[in-house]
């Protein structure tokens, strides 16, 4: 049971740094959809004066309302006007192709921390048990995956506590982020969610499934492990 702890402990660090990695490819790719699936529709003036370094915004022009009439006014009145960009809402396809693509590389990033080690640990099983020096336990990496996931399931926890009045403004997107490993099958669970307190009782019991994704691959690994079953060898040598 001592050495279920551990790899179960040293399996957590490594979904803290798979959550770190999807973080940033969450970021990236919603950058990249933005860029290409949205356009400019218009901008928001700032400016500033001789008389001030501070920047006031002036006001917010959109592409549609026809000719900017205003910045030549606020120009007239000393200001030195600069634009920021507005871009439009992201497309259903955009957001779909997103949530997809990030999702896709999450799971084989998260997967690719998971397996190699957890099918390493059924293969000394194996031997081992076949030599009598260890007793046979095929379950063996559910229960890794299963101590992994413990503090996703404290977290979970939280978040039944403060939607039952503790914290209801608790901003769903933070959770999100800290499990962006899963951030895209979150994202549709949740919806337009945006508080835990707003948060449905039906969409709360999907996210207590997901983290079960851990506990599957490290159990399946193990197993293929303990067969000694190599995917990439079955992959790249073909049977003569």
């Amino acid at each position: 049971m001592k050495e279920i702890w551990k790899n179960g402990a040293k399996l957590f660090l490594k979904i803290i740094v798979v959550n770190i990695m999807c973080f940033f490819i969450v970021i990236s790719f919603s950058v990249l959809s933005t860029a290409a699936f949205t356009k400019n529709v218009g901008y928001k003036a700032y400016g500033t004066t001789s008389d001030s370094s501070e920047t006031k915004e002036l006001y917010t022009y959109y592409y549609d309302d026809g000719e900017d009439t205003k910045k030549a006014e606020y120009e007239g009145q000393g200001y030195t006007v600069t634009e920021s960009s507005i871009r439009s809402e992201i497309s259903g396809t955009g957001k779909a192709v997103f949530l997809t693509v990030s999702q896709i590389f999450c799971l084989l990033i998260l997967i690719s921390f998971i397996y190699p080690n957890i099918w390493h640990i059924g293969t000394t099983d194996s031997n081992l048990v076949k030599f009598k020096h260890k007793k046979e336990d095929r379950l063996k990496g559910f229960k890794i995956g299963a101590v992994a996931v413990i503090p996703a399931y404290l977290l979970l926890i939280f978040l039944v506590v403060a939607k039952a009045g503790a914290v209801p403004d608790f901003p769903v997107v933070l959770y999100k982020f800290l499990n962006s490993s899963l951030y895209s099958l979150i994202e549709v669970i949740l919806g337009s969610t945006v508080k835990v307190g707003e948060l449905a009782v039906w969409r709360l019991i999907l996210l207590f499934v997901l983290p079960l994704i851990v506990p599957a691959v490290s159990g399946i690994a193990y197993i293929l492990g303990f067969k000694n079953f190599s995917i990439g060898e079955k992959l790249v040598y073909k049977k003569k």
